[in-house]
């Protein structure tokens, strides 16, 4: 089976504790294009940007493993000019994809009522002067991530549930749930496992440290609890109008 990953950290945390026989087929692809190549390799399993359902909705969602946060550690974050209090436009580097685009949106109008830009930086280095969302390893290589905002705090906060980042999703259902039947439960091995895992990463060692003291905020089991989070990140998204209809994740 096919099985196609975002590049980052806790995705590279995560295959550490996939089994054996889904280490052969491992694709790394950018998070904006994993819903691409679901529609060419119809029976691959994909840890799609949670909020890529929203355009495509025949995907099948497992109901065994995702990933998720609700604290300091995130995937995404905020990096703001200091002494800033009006924001107007957000520049986007990184593995950005529907998420970061659309949860900003939201959080700036619910927390500083302003409706904001929101442009992708292509350049090579980032440039001062600027508000920047970034998502991604680069956060933990190239930025001050300590004195950053969270965007998984900052979304957890606003839905009183973790923050669905990545979910394991599927054109087939068959293929989907027969990976669900090899995953065992995650969260219980993973801070035994995480020490040994981050010493393979090529990271600085500070960021090492930052992400063992905080994987107890990351959750890599797909419960009840984060279904509803998932769920409530569609809500959200329509209540701010930026999809017409309301559906249900198909979950199996």
């Amino acid at each position: 089976m096919k099985l196609i990953l975002p590049k980052n950290v806790f995705s590279t945390i995560l295959k550490g504790l996939l089994p054996q026989e889904y280490q052969s087929e491992l694709l790394y692809q950018e998070s904006s294009l994993i819903c691409k190549s679901l529609e060419y390799s119809t029976s691959a399993v994909g840890l799609i940007p949670s909020l890529e359902l929203v355009n495509h909705r025949n995907l099948f969602v497992s109901k065994k493993i995702a990933l998720s946060f609700d604290g300091a550690l995130s995937n995404s974050y905020f990096y703001f000019i200091e002494g800033e209090k009006k924001f107007q436009k957000i520049y986007l580097r990184g593995d950005i994809s529907l998420n970061e685009i659309l949860l900003s949106k939201i959080l700036f109008a619910e927390k500083y009522s302003s409706l904001i830009e929101i442009t992708l930086d292509t350049n090579k280095t980032s440039e001062k002067g600027r508000d920047y969302i970034i998502a991604g390893d680069e956060n933990f290589n190239l930025w001050d991530y300590k004195a950053a905002i969270s965007l998984a705090d900052e979304i957890s906060e606003l839905i009183e549930l973790p923050y669905v980042n990545y979910v394991f999703a599927s054109q087939d259902r068959e293929a989907l749930e027969e990976f669900n039947n090899h995953i065992t439960p995650i969260d219980e091995r993973i801070e035994i496992e995480i020490v040994k895992i981050m010493k393979e990463l090529t990271l600085p060692e500070d960021a090492k440290e930052f992400i063992i003291e905080n994987i107890g905020s990351v959750y890599f089991d797909m419960t009840d609890n984060e279904e509803n989070a998932a769920n409530e990140l569609i809500k959200l998204i329509f209540y701010h109008g930026i999809i017409d209809d309301m559906f249900n994740v198909k979950f199996c």
